[in-house]
């Protein structure tokens, strides 16, 4: 049964007491093996590789972004809005175009072939006639660089913890090494390290952090940070056979403008008047106008899309907070708030709300958790609880540490109101993203976090950006020491033992020690003027690629 649900979950998620999300273009799959662009039995990508649309071009585009991207650097931090456009302008050894897409299911990019060696090695031949922008000529040497570079910056945990090295074989092979191989480590290094010129790097001179100079088919024209990015199609771009080409490399635009519109209001007059062309996303709060009845108004596109984001709340489990010092405390905290109340808070209930600390999208997400007790509401409860932890909260303030994205704010108000209402004072410290990044790293800064992690494949995605403590020198993200959780993190990660059994295992390991609570995901929706496009691409099947729509 686990392994039927890894091979048929599309993505199709209902609500608790809400809508029923329609997911557009999700697939997950299970087999891994080669990849090659010459149509081997080992895993062809050539067939989903084609460049060129049935569909007709434009002159310019223009996306809005509910959020800012924050960093465009090739290193830089990941945040919801930079995976939203990051594919646009940077290449990749291979793509996961599809939703949590195994190795051979990938689409080649940059790579001519991926060759697996043995658990922990494999060799990526790249084309030999891959150039940036700037007319640097790409080789084996370069990858090793970015990934070293990209390891080294350590804002990205997979990297982190299982890259061992990537080295030059020759000049256009580089061998990655693992230190370990967990489930879909390999798919997401190779989605992850963008394929640059160390000489463009360096001659950059601010590490590429207002204009990269890219191996891609759009390239960066202009930034103007916080409010718009331009880009426009490189018209000396190296893949010229379209047979080979990546779809995520289609140019059916000359020029594609993103620009950030963060009130909900704004973004639906911009579309209402034509300043931008399409919303990614359009806040909840603001989609009436547009979409009614389950059906798009007159004159609109609308697409539902399933989010792959999960908001969670996290306890400070260090010594610097009151909660690390009752299990009982954590759990009263979570039975007091009402995770529905939370998710109309973010998304005027839009989404889902979890029963697990899991996304239901997740390839091996186990059915049953859907059936049992997770936190659910209950006052009366969390009284008794808190009673039973025997902590005395009186004179005690909590920190809730949130960020405006996605309404979060307004979730850590009901949150605030819920500890209230079972005799616990806090106060809520939100602040914008880069402060936020670094706020969530000291212990001090507070005692709960609402925090989103999303996931490419698997629920062990996110436990392992957020649990598995060789990112963390021996600790969690949220400061947890605890050896048998550890053990069951790797259990749950390693391909030969993860399985129903390990996930649940683990799963229910966090909730009897309530490390953390699972909020809800939101339903994301894309909304455009009817006329201009008349079929949307996805990267993911989350995220618009604007040159390959059809127009």
């Amino acid at each position: 049964m686990f392994l039927d649900n890894l091979k048929k979950r599309k993505g199709i998620s209902t609500m608790k007491k809400f809508r029923k999300i329609v997911a557009i273009g999700l697939t997950v799959a299970m087999s891994v093996g080669l990849l090659s662009g010459c149509g081997s039995s080992g895993g062809s990508s050539s067939d989903k590789g084609a460049g060129s649309s049935s569909g007709g071009t434009v002159d310019k585009v223009t996306i809005g972004l509910n959020d800012n991207w924050n960093d465009i650097s090739p290193f830089g931090t990941m945040s919801a809005m930079r995976t939203a456009i990051m594919y646009s302008f940077y290449e990749y050894a291979a793509v996961r175009k599809d939703f949590g897409c195994s190795l051979e299911d990938m689409e080649l990019e940059c790579a001519k072939e991926i060759n697996k060696v043995d658990d922990l090695t494999y060799d990526v031949v790249f084309y030999d006639n891959i150039k940036d922008a700037a007319g640097n000529e790409i080789t084996a040497e370069d990858y090793a660089w970015s990934a070293t570079e990209m390891k080294k910056a350590g804002n990205y945990e997979k990297l982190t913890s299982y890259l061992d090295s990537v080295t030059a074989k020759d000049t256009y092979t580089a061998e990655i090494k693992l230190s370990d191989n967990p489930l879909g480590t390999i798919e997401y290094i190779l989605n992850i390290v963008p394929v640059i010129s160390k000489k463009a790097y360096e001659d950059s001179g601010d590490g590429m952090t207002t204009k990269p100079v890219t191996t891609a088919a759009y390239q960066v024209k202009e930034m103007i940070a916080g409010s718009t990015i331009t880009l426009e199609k490189n018209k000396d771009y190296w893949q010229t056979d379209d047979s080979k080409r990546s779809s995520v490399s289609t140019t059916n635009v000359d020029t594609i403008v993103y620009k950030v519109v963060t009130e909900a209001s704004q973004m639906a007059t911009a579309i209402q008047t034509g300043d931008i062309d399409v919303a990614q996303y359009m806040d909840t709060t603001a989609i009436d106008p547009f979409y009614a009845n389950g059906k798009a108004t007159n004159g609109y596109q609308v697409e539902q899309l399933n989010s792959n984001m999960m908001f969670t709340v996290l306890p400070n489990m260090s010594k610097d907070s009151i909660l690390s010092t009752s299990k009982e405390l954590r759990e009263a905290i979570y039975y007091a708030i009402n995770a529905e109340d939370c998710l109309k808070a973010s998304c005027g209930g839009y989404g889902e709300t979890l029963s697990a600390m899991a996304n239901p999208l997740s390839g091996d997400y186990v059915e049953s958790w859907k059936d049992r007790d997770y936190y659910n509401y209950n006052i009366e409860t969390a009284k008794q609880k808190l009673k039973d932890s025997g902590v005395d909260v009186s004179g005690k303030t909590l920190k809730i540490l949130t960020q405006p994205a996605f309404n979060l704010d307004k979730v850590a108000e009901v949150m605030q109101a819920a500890l209230q209402e079972i005799g616990i004072k806090s106060k809520i410290v939100n602040v914008e993203d880069a402060l936020y990044q670094t706020y969530k790293t000291d212990s001090k800064q507070f005692d709960l976090i609402l925090d989103i992690k999303g996931t490419d494949d698997y629920c062990t995605f996110p436990w392992s950006l957020l649990f598995d403590n060789r990112s963390f020198d021996g600790q969690t993200a949220n400061f947890i020491k605890d050896d048998k959780l550890q053990e069951l993190m790797e259990k749950s990660l390693s391909i030969d033992t993860h399985n129903e059994d390990s996930v649940n295992e683990f799963e229910t390991y966090l909730d009897e020690n309530a490390y953390a609570y699972g909020l809800f995901t939101r339903a994301n929706y894309i909304v455009a003027k009817s006329g201009k496009i008349s079929k949307f691409a996805y990267f993911s099947g989350t995220y618009i690629l604007p040159g390959s729509c059809e127009y």
